[in-house]
């Protein structure tokens, strides 16, 4: 009988925090969701939005020197004239060192929750994935003292996850 009450109260702990962590996963998750979904588009134009820079830099700045000048990947020079430099996001006059170009890029917001899925672990925000990963990884197994062993819902969850794992390895070949 003590082994009974010890085993419904360890089911009842378990399904209190899966409760609760259930719960406060729902608003990670909503923020995950959306990252994710706006870095599988990432190379469209979806969701993204055209930002108009003007910058001084030096005069005279050579054509190929300018991407680096500017910090702008792919830029490549279309045209150039005395006084100017045509490129593929705008202009850069020589004389004064003023660039005028418009790139396509997310807006401020979306840079914000992308870097959520790219931190890396010397990144403060790499805790806020570490933590995410446990408690997911805590609501997976959690979900085992839902129902009892023999019942027929628990052997169901247990075919479930068998499928999702045989997935999850499919989509590493396809």
């Amino acid at each position: 009988m003590a082994t009974e009450n010890k085993k419904n109260s360890v089911t009842k702990i378990m399904r209190v925090l899966h409760r609760d962590i259930g719960f406060l996963m729902i608003g990670l998750t909503l923020v995950y969701c959306v990252s994710g979904i706006i870095l599988l588009y990432r190379d469209t134009n979806l969701f993204t939005v055209d930002k108009r820079y003007v910058e001084q830099i030096a005069p005279n700045t050579p054509a190929d020197e300018l991407g680096d000048a500017l910090e702008l990947r792919r830029l490549n020079v279309t045209e150039e004239s005395t006084d100017t430099i045509y490129f593929n996001y705008g202009t850069y006059c020589k004389s004064t060192g003023l660039a005028d170009y418009t790139i396509n890029t997310y807006p401020d917001w979306v840079w914000q929750i992308n870097g959520f899925h790219k931190t890396k672990s010397r990144f403060g925000a790499h805790w806020m994935g570490l933590t995410y990963g446990v408690l997911l990884l805590f609501l997976a197994i959690s979900s085992l003292w839902m129902y009892k062993p023999k019942s027929s819902k628990f052997k169901r969850g247990l075919v479930l996850t068998a499928v999702g794992l045989i997935l999850a390895v499919l989509a590493l070949y396809i």
